[in-house]
């Protein structure tokens, strides 16, 4: 729909410009004030570069009244507010990490550049987003021109989010600099190309007999702690971790007692007694419901099912009530009743003033709109042909409209801003008339309405059922006192079992967390458990999240880097039993097969699978079994009608017998394989590089202190 009916969507260049800067991947100028700044609150420090408290929540204000901007919600929810102080933190990281780098090899984006990315004949696409027509796409470097031209007069927030994007431009050629040198710099000598095609095309016919580990069970292969030790000094690097925690905790539920609820209802009763006879229906409702009153026209089958049949056929001034529902009592009175059309259809011509915020080139006060849009009125109501022409020339100030000569389609009644909407709704088809809105002056041509059906106007009085400040404070009683009496997880245990709560258990648990089961706003108990004071077995205050209060007790806390055996004795326990279970098979194995004579008659008698397949050097996958890059790699170390010795794969004991062995098909030209091989690091550059430089970047966070 054109300009008009942006009052519901509140799309434009505004809310576009904010989109791309949230979204884009961009360099920033966050630090540019790049000397450490000592004794200052700081959220971070990347590569000895403090990261201000103050700057960064800056940051995070703005980034906020975007994700407004492109929600169109007034507030965001905790778990968004969240969501945006992450993003952005990872957003000062690479551009910090990145700005670092295009400084170091002396990168920049000159002025010319800069112009010829703005209003070159290819402009970037950041501006061909933000100028674009909103419904049809189309966009035409003249509005960019005629907006730069006007640049100082504009609003100072559009100008302000202009320069915003004009400098994400200017980064995101930096950042796509740095990245085509990565790339370009990336190449395959013949050697490596010839070695991948040969890896994909040598194939061997196999025959491979499997002794899965499953076919011995757990409870007869005894491991000893030297067991765990050897596998654990051959194996820890493998399992480097981020720290995190175990907590467990029991949540008291705030919810209203039956007196609370009691005492709601006789509220209820009283107000709605006097609901009945009060003549200023609507501000009543809003001096005293907790939801504010609603002047939206219903159509019939749109209301609860207690209060539809009754409000169509009940005149003005029925009440109904109070009753029950969504956990609140609520009740019900017929304000008004009309004969009102679902849709409707209009074309205007919309001429804008300075401060609407329409049109930044506009000059016009709001006396000279009113003046120029009444002069349209009149070219129009003596020659209405000339609508059409006028609505889609530039004296439109609804680009949009123009370009369908002004025609606004249909409209749902009440879809549009009121004025607008009420000056169709009660004039009749055929009409020419102008209104004013905060959009500025509009001629409106009434062009189409449907046949109109009977309407309601309800009020509606809704009173939350909530637990009083006695109800909370009796169940903070509780809590308070199981925190206090805990003392350890002994204690915490034993209360537990004799009060009958209910344990619930979060199991490794990250600092960047917001929630854990069943507690999405959880950041406070994050923050608790990751203080660096804070003792294994240590029971926590009365946290107040998600209306209800939580105790919670550390349960177990794992630090960055390589864990210690006791912290992943238990999740490497099933790999130690299976390479204790490989050394019996293996020995099985040695005893019955020694020779390939020996194959046929030993795999039947130890239980083996038999399988025959043929296998590529560069392949991972055995079939039947997965991943066995052992046994795949022990294949090409083999002459053809060799066997193995019985080899320890991931699923079982092998032993292999490889039957033929076919070689890449001679070949001079590898140019598809130089490709292939560049394009696959080309993809990776694009994707890894700011990974690659976080990995070898000295990183500190301190967001826990300050969210």
């Amino acid at each position: 729909m054109a300009l008009i009916g942006d009052i519901r969507k509140r799309s434009g260049l505004i809310v576009t410009i904010i989109g791309i800067a949230l979204a884009a991947f961009v360099l920033g100028d966050l630090l540019s004030n790049r000397s450490p700044r000592r004794g200052i609150n700081t959220i971070g420090e990347i590569d000895g570069e403090q990261i201000l408290a103050t700057d960064f929540n800056l940051r995070v204000d703005e980034s906020m009244e975007a994700r407004k901007m492109n929600t169109g919600s007034d507030n965001l929810t905790p778990e968004e507010q969240f969501q945006v102080r992450q993003s952005t933190w990872e957003q000062v990281v690479n551009e910090t990490l990145l700005l670092e780098e295009v400084d170091r090899l002396g990168m920049s984006v000159s002025t010319a550049e800069l112009d010829d990315q703005i209003r070159g004949a290819n402009p970037h696409m950041y501006i061909r987003q933000s100028f674009s027509d909103p419904q049809t796409g189309a966009f035409d470097p003249a509005n960019v021109i005629n907006f730069l031209q006007n640049l100082d007069n504009v609003d100072p927030e559009m100008k302000r989010r202009y320069l915003t994007i004009e400098k994400a431009i200017r980064e995101d050629r930096l950042n796509t600099k740095y990245r085509n040198l990565i790339t370009k710099g990336f190449y395959v000598p013949e050697a490596f190309a010839k070695r991948d095609y040969e890896a994909r095309n040598t194939k061997a016919k196999i025959r491979y007999y499997g002794a899965p580990y499953s076919s011995i069970a757990d409870s007869l292969v005894k491991v000893a702690d030297a067991d765990f030790k050897a596998f654990y000094d051959k194996n820890k690097q493998k399992y480097q971790q981020e720290a995190s925690r175990d907590l467990e905790y029991v949540a008291f539920d705030i919810l209203p007692s039956d007196d609370d609820r009691m005492r709601i209802g006789q509220e209820a009763r009283k107000i709605y007694d006097e609901f009945a006879t009060i003549e200023n229906v609507a501000a009543f409702v809003n001096s005293t419901s907790d939801v504010r009153y609603d002047s939206t026209w219903i159509k019939r089958g749109s209301l609860p099912y207690q209060l539809d049949s009754l409000m169509f056929n009940a005149p003005v001034g029925t009440t109904f009530g109070p009753y029950v529902e969504n956990n609140m009592y609520q009740m019900a009175r017929l304000v008004d009743v009309q004969s009102r059309p679902d849709s409707l259809r209009a074309s205007h011509i919309l001429v804008s003033y300075m401060g609407t915020n329409v049109n930044p080139a506009t000059t016009l006060t709001r006396d000279q709109a009113k003046a120029k849009a009444d002069s349209i009125l009149s070219v129009v109501k003596s020659s209405p042909a000339k609508f059409d022409e006028l609505a889609s020339s530039s004296i439109n100030d609804d680009k949009t409209a123009a370009t369908t000569k002004g025609d606004l389609e249909w409209f749902p009644d009440g879809a549009m801003v009121a004025p607008f909407n009420n000056a169709v709704l009660n004039g009749k088809v055929g009409d020419v008339l102008t209104v004013e809105t905060q959009f500025g002056y509009h001629v409106v041509k009434i062009t189409g309405k449907t046949n109109p059906s009977k309407k309601v106007r309800v009020a509606m009085v809704k009173l939350a059922i909530e637990p009083s400040s006695k109800t909370m404070q009796d169940i903070y009683t509780l809590a308070s006192q199981f925190a206090n009496e805990s003392g350890n997880e002994e204690g915490f245990n034993r209360i537990i079992e004799e009060k009958g709560y209910t344990k619930r258990l979060a199991e490794r648990i990250s600092a960047d967390m917001n929630s854990i089961p069943g507690i999405p706003q959880a950041r406070e108990i994050i923050r608790w458990s990751f203080d660096k004071k804070r003792e294994t077995g240590e029971v926590s205050q009365v946290f107040d999240v998600d209306n209800r209060y939580v105790v919670a007790i550390l349960k177990q806390k794992r630090e960055k880097g390589i864990p210690s055996l006791e912290e992943i004795r238990e999740f490497i326990e099933p790999l130690v039993i299976r390479d204790k279970k490989g050394e019996l098979l293996i020995a099985e194995i040695n005893r019955e097969i020694k020779t390939i004579a020996d194959i046929d008659k030993g795999y039947h008698a130890l239980g083996m699978k038999a399988d025959t397949n043929e296998v590529a050097f560069a392949a991972s996958n055995l079939p039947g079994y997965g991943k066995e890059d052992e046994v795949i790699g022990t294949v090409f170390t083999m002459e053809a009608g060799q066997m193995s010795k019985p080899i320890k794969g991931n699923q079982a004991v092998f032993v292999v017998v490889n039957e033929a062995l076919t070689p890449a098909a001679p070949k001079d030209d590898f140019t598809s394989e130089k490709r292939m091989i560049k394009n696959a690091f080309a993809t990776r550059a694009q994707r890894e590089a700011a990974e690659a430089l976080k990995r070898k970047a000295d990183i500190k966070d301190n967001r826990l202190v300050f969210y």
